[in-house]
């Protein structure tokens, strides 16, 4: 799961990250907190444990939620191509 998928799972209107970029904010894109707080709760769920202050306030943007999610767990990176 990334951030993206994670998102999707606890917003009223999944189609607006049709729209939204990984670094754009979650608030002003319209989210609203009790949205942000469902992520909140669904990230501490996959990664197993309580997230800290500074993280929860951290979780601004989808970017930031694949930032704590575990290693393998955020989107899958762009394939790399051959130099030959």
């Amino acid at each position: 799961m990334n951030g993206r998928a994670l998102l999707a799972q606890c917003i009223s209107a999944p189609a607006i990250l049709d729209t939204l970029a990984d670094d754009e904010d979650l608030r002003e894109a319209g989210l609203n907190s009790g949205e942000i707080v469902l992520a909140v709760m669904r990230l501490e769920d996959t990664i197993g444990r309580a997230l800290d202050d500074d993280e929860i306030t951290s979780i601004t943007t989808i970017a930031s939620i694949d930032a704590l999610l575990p290693t393998g767990e955020a989107a899958p990176p762009a394939p790399v191509q051959d130099a030959a």
